[in-house]
């Protein structure tokens, strides 16, 4: 009796081949949904810091320090130990660094499991809360058109990840003052960018009742909407 003959190896290759395009046109849809849920809870953990930093600028009267790369573990900002924290100028020149994540009690990793970044402008780590204040950080979309108003922006405050790349893409740099916020571009834009404006540290700190770094010397449209708010505040 003539026995059956076996699968020939090509044959076994076609059929691993099939199976290879059948597995990846699965896989494909799941993989970019697991990314689109690391890139919203990235977002939500990004809200969360924003809240905190209002937190600790109604409990502070300023915003903390970033840390240092040498104290990333650490989470605590680089400034002298005082009772009056805000009395103490921040350490490093520079002031982009690390999330102090343990001053503010939060979390410190984005999902692809990189540490936050921080970057504030010097005036708002102490007392300088005051609204005439501008500063020179502006925030763009990836085709360069503004989302702040440049020379004016009151930046106080940019907090980011660096996405799935863990690497800061096109002008999001420590050394540089412009950066960029915009929706994930496939192979091109992954970092997942917020930032806090000096009104609306302002507007909060009213709001929980610090009238006190509410007042301003400029004579100016925001000064009147701040003065309002002061004499309007029970």
């Amino acid at each position: 009796m003539k026995q059956g003959q076996g699968f020939s190896l090509v044959e076994i290759a076609i059929v691993l081949v099939i199976l290879g395009f059948l597995i990846g046109s699965l896989l494909r849809p799941l993989a970019k949904k697991v990314e689109h849920d690391k890139i919203k809870l990235t977002q939500h953990s990004l809200e969360e810091i924003k809240q905190a930093l209002l937190g600790y600028a109604v409990l502070h009267g300023c915003l903390p320090c970033p840390v240092l790369a040498a104290n990333k573990a650490e989470g605590k900002e680089n400034r002298g130990v005082n009772i009056d924290v805000c009395s103490q100028p921040c350490s490093n020149p520079i002031k982009e660094g690390f999330l102090p994540w343990l001053d503010l009690g939060v979390g410190k990793y984005d999902a692809w499991g990189n540490m936050f970044r921080y970057r504030v402008k010097e005036e708002y780590t102490d007392y300088r809360l005051a609204p005439q204040l501008t500063s020179s950080l502006n925030i763009v979309n990836y085709e360069g058109s503004n989302l702040t108003v440049s020379g004016d922006s009151r930046v106080a405050a940019i907090i980011f990840s660096y996405g799935q790349n863990g690497q800061p893409d096109n002008a999001n740099q420590p050394e540089d003052q412009l950066y960029i916020q915009d929706g994930y571009l496939e192979n091109q834009f992954d970092d997942i960018l917020t930032w806090l404006s000096k009104n609306t540290v302002n507007d909060y700190l009213i709001t929980a009742g610090k009238k006190n770094y509410a007042l301003a010397t400029a004579n100016n449209e925001w000064t009147n909407k701040i003065m309002t708010s002061y004499y309007l505040t029970p």
